[in-house]
């Protein structure tokens, strides 16, 4: 029986993992026009919080890349991590980014 419990918790994962990643896809295309690929992606267990980590990159530059993670309850961004190479592109095409002090 527990087989079958875990193939249901996998089935709701693979779930909540695929609408939060088509969230964060529509996020960095609407916020930054970008065009990227996730490259990693983990769901924490819901005892610690209840988001999904994705990392990535914009589509034909691997080196502009970003972390984000998805509350997988609400489909809110949590968190964005934009690595120094994006940063340098998304200033030179005049994207004005926030940073928290």
């Amino acid at each position: 029986m527990l087989g079958g419990c875990q193939k249901v918790n996998t089935d709701e994962d693979a779930e909540l993992i695929s609408k939060a990643k088509a969230t964060a896809v529509q996020y960095l295309k609407e916020k930054y026009k970008l065009d990227v690929e996730i490259t990693y992606e983990h769901k924490l267990p819901t005892y610690v919080d209840d988001v999904v980590t994705f990392k990535g990159n914009v589509i034909g530059h691997k080196e502009q890349t970003f972390g984000i993670m998805i509350d997988y309850n609400n489909q809110e961004i949590s968190n964005v991590v934009i690595e120094p190479e994006l940063e340098k592109g998304l200033l030179k095409k005049g994207h004005k980014l926030s940073y928290i002090s």
